[in-house]
């Protein structure tokens, strides 16, 4: 999408103080890398607590002038079914604040009420039911250089840290396989599946490119 001209941008629920490997500072630098690799407009953190994403009004409110502040077209979250429950938390919250974000009677300062078109939920640790698969072909190699980035947190033989679920080689080359996999269902080198529970219109002028 950055390669296409398309402004996107990032947000982080919370800031990984819980996680088993690196700390705060190292993952700051790490997403600092990843943030200028990918080339993305901009990044913002909503410091909620890792391990308690709550779906309240604080974290409803935060989620709606993040989005009534950049009025995104879409939205991606993490699909509401995964191993990890910070993921299945945000996910629930994101999609709750998705709705409210358009209610006009929920005041934001001069913010206006905004709804983007979609949400489209991406794949976790779980296999997820999917409603397209996007070419990532040219793209691929730079997404597992974004990876890298996160040195402390995927497979690196030198880190001598407790291993964890994503920093075994198998989670390594399970990305790998993964994309390889959807990227042959629909004929290319590397596929992404992502999940829409909204139908996806088709008509006479894009029937045929499918």
């Amino acid at each position: 999408m950055c390669q296409s001209g398309k402004s996107v941008g990032i947000v982080d629920l919370t800031r990984g103080e819980l996680s088993t490997r690196g700390n705060l500072a190292s993952r700051q630098r790490e997403t600092d890398a990843a943030t200028k690799l990918l080339g993305i407009s901009s990044r913002h953190n909503l410091n909620m607590p890792d391990g308690n994403i709550e779906t309240n009004q604080a974290n409803i409110k935060k989620i709606i002038h993040i989005i009534r502040s950049y009025q995104p077209k879409i939205v991606f979250a993490p699909f509401p079914s995964d191993r990890h429950p910070d993921h299945v938390n945000a996910s629930n919250l994101i999609k709750e604040s998705f709705f409210y974000t358009g209610l006009v009677k929920i005041q934001t300062g001069n913010l206006a009420a905004f709804r983007p078109k979609r949400i489209f939920y991406y794949q976790g640790a779980f296999d997820i039911p999917v409603s397209f698969v996007f070419d990532i072909s040219k793209t691929f190699i730079r997404k597992l250089k974004a990876l890298k980035c996160y040195s402390t947190q995927f497979y690196n033989p030198e880190n001598k840290k407790p291993e964890t679920f994503i920093s075994t080689e198998i989670f390594d080359k399970w990305i790998e396989a993964r994309a390889r996999n959807f990227g042959f269902k629909i004929g290319v080198e590397y596929g992404e599946p992502y999940f829409s529970n909204e139908s996806i219109k088709v008509d006479n002028e894009t029937l045929f490119d499918i």
